[in-house]
């Protein structure tokens, strides 16, 4: 069964979104094909460890919403398993810039909550925190922050955007010949609408984290080397 999305960010890490796990759920992680059902290329590997970041919210609005999974062996990589770079703390992303984001959710918001079958992309355009709550706050007519530091926005004419299914999943841009993952799918208020940004965990905000969790974990091989400081911009 299909739940989130998520991205391989060295040998035996996944990131994903905190809103994407729960307890009693048992995950695998499928990776290697576009298809989600075919198995020519694609590994299923069981996860060994969950690590959530402290402080996670989902009251009102979610925020810090970000998670790292550990797999139960490394993979080795291949033309079709391959990590992302992950952006340095300093890093700030152009607003204006053209990003992906892909997934298997639904690509349309009133279908059945079922995957597509295949990996499906998507174009967005950055925005930064500041003018994405003041465009949510205006479009929701709300006096509350929606949107605040931690979380990045994509947004593109009506129609393109994340939508369900696609929670965990890379908003990813080509920087330097380098894809390079800037977000993390967490919200939005529907799917496409028209003056309503989706929301993302802003990868770089989080990067120190990321790197101090997977460098402090015991390897399960003197082989396994960590790769995200050779992804670092």
């Amino acid at each position: 069964m299909h739940i989130c999305g998520g991205t391989l960010i060295s040998a035996q890490w996944v990131l994903t979104a905190a809103h994407c796990i729960f307890s009693w759920i048992e995950y695998n992680v499928k990776m290697g094909d576009r298809s989600i059902h075919r198995e020519n290329t694609s590994l299923v590997i069981p996860i060994q460890r969950v690590i959530i970041y402290p402080e996670f919210s989902s009251a009102i609005i979610v925020k810090n919403d970000i998670a790292l999974l550990k797999l139960q062996h490394p993979v080795n990589f291949t033309t079709n398993i391959y990590p992302i770079c992950i952006p340095p703390e300093a890093f700030i992303v152009a607003t204006g810039t053209k990003c992906w984001v892909t997934g298997w959710g639904k690509t349309d918001p009133g279908a059945p909550s079922v995957p597509t079958d295949t990996l499906r992309e998507v174009d967005q355009h950055i925005i930064h925190y500041e003018q994405c709550n003041t465009m949510l706050k205006k479009a929701t007519s709300s006096s509350h922050d929606l949107v605040k530091r931690g979380m990045i926005c994509g947004y593109k004419e009506q129609g393109k955007d994340a939508c369900q299914g696609d929670s965990g999943g890379p908003l990813s841009c080509e920087l330097n010949d380098k894809w390079v993952q800037v977000g993390v799918v967490s919200w939005g208020i529907g799917c496409g609408r028209q003056g309503y940004p989706g929301v993302y965990t802003d990868v770089a905000f989080y990067s120190k984290w990321v790197v101090a969790v997977v460098n402090q974990a015991p390897r399960s091989s003197p082989l396994v080397f960590l790769i995200l400081p050779l992804c670092l911009l």
